[in-house]
């Protein structure tokens, strides 16, 4: 499928999320990142970290898996864009 604009392709990827995950960068390649399969409560982890400590490095991604793709291929989600 093409993709005229980089909105296309978010767009299209996230037709296929199989699931979520929230990352947290500990520097120079070290990182923990936890599965979620419903997005409101990994908005809601997500949202408690932050409130907990706002200078953690922390990122939500959706995991897509398109079918015309064998890899999964992982979008990071705005927190704006969070329920």
């Amino acid at each position: 499928m093409e993709h005229s604009t980089w909105q296309q392709y978010e767009d299209d990827m996230f037709r296929y999320i199989v699931h979520y995950t929230i990352t947290e960068s500990f520097g120079r390649g070290h990182y923990l990142t936890t599965k979620y399969s419903d997005l409101n409560i990994c908005a809601k982890v997500y949202r408690d970290i932050r409130r907990e400590s706002p200078n953690r490095r922390v990122l939500v991604y959706a995991v897509c898996q398109p079918p015309n793709r064998q890899l999964t291929v992982s979008l990071p989600i705005a927190e704006d864009k969070l329920p």
